[in-house]
């Protein structure tokens, strides 16, 4: 199983030589591509090759390409890789109103849990309330408990600040949140779903609105890194940024069993196939933070 994440910070020339990706430095690295993850190119100096690239895709292994303020800006994916994707593309076209709105219900729920088990985890206050709150969320979350319990999450989370400053905890989870989001685009796309179709996020203008449902139930796992890692006033460093890319590797649980992130974003994943060709979101698995 692929288990380096790789960060290109510096002027470099990327390219393919017999199946490894080959980093043009002052000196040549090659790494196996079966090893890799994920690619993150944070240098705006950076030559890609189109063999590489082709071969990424290919292989269904992600890289991320990020502006001048080291947030991820763009996101290769394989294009229809999947060997049904007409099927797969029928079946969530035909995804019916109160099955998406289950499934909804079902990551929101899982979303404030995860939540709370954060807090928890922070020693901070709030957990019991959010716990009450998750138990009393409905069909499509037409009542916004998911925004109300946001309110009370953050109030406790970070008491000096909010999500709106310019500073470097939101720096850190803005960036963690986009490593989410792209590591599920990536495998709801190798599962052959088209990303623009969510259950609930429906902007004419995203192309992810169906990873952006997915990752919420992520958040809090770059949350409570950031929480542990990332202080008032410092700089928002490389170190940093590798660190929440190397989270995808970090263990979560789902389905009862501890696996890692990248691999339970893949099992979450075909499970919403599963659900979608069973018209039954119960059958839907989502990651859990639990407190071990």
């Amino acid at each position: 199983m692929s288990w380096r994440n790789v960060v290109i910070g510096s002027p470099a020339k990327l390219s393919l030589r017999l199946n490894h990706l080959v980093i043009g430095q002052k000196e040549e690295v090659e790494i196996p591509l079966e090893d890799i993850s994920v690619i993150i190119v944070e240098t705006e100096q950076a030559i890609i090759t189109s063999s590489l690239l082709d071969v990424l895709a290919e292989k269904d292994i992600p890289l991320f390409t990020c502006g001048k303020s080291h947030l991820p800006s763009g996101l290769l994916v394989s294009y229809q890789g999947h060997s049904r994707f007409l099927k797969v593309l029928k079946g969530q076209l035909e995804q019916t109103l109160p099955f998406r709105k289950n499934c909804w219900r079902l990551v929101v729920r899982q979303k404030i849990n995860n939540q709370a088990a954060c807090l928890e985890i922070l020693g901070k206050k709030g957990a019991d309330e959010l716990r009450a709150i998750a138990t009393d969320v409905r069909s499509g979350d037409k009542e916004n408990r998911e925004s109300a319990a946001a309110r009370i999450y953050f109030d406790s989370y970070m008491p000096q600040t909010t999500r709106q400053e310019d500073n470097c905890v939101n720096a850190a989870l803005n960036y963690g949140y986009s490593i989410m989001r792209g590591a599920v685009a990536r495998s709801l796309t190798s599962y052959g779903f088209l990303c623009a179709i969510g259950i609930h996020h429906k902007n004419e203008l995203n192309s992810f609105n169906l990873a952006d449902d997915f990752m919420e139930t992520l958040r809090p796992v770059v949350d409570l890194w950031t929480a542990r890692n990332i202080e008032e006033g410092q700089s928002f460093t490389i170190k940093d940024r590798t660190a929440l890319v190397s989270l995808l590797n970090s263990p979560i649980t789902i389905d009862y069993a501890r696996q890692s992130i990248i691999r339970a974003i893949d099992i979450m994943s075909a499970s919403f196939s599963t659900a979608t060709s069973s018209g039954d979101p119960e059958r839907l698995k989502l990651p859990v933070l639990d407190l071990r």
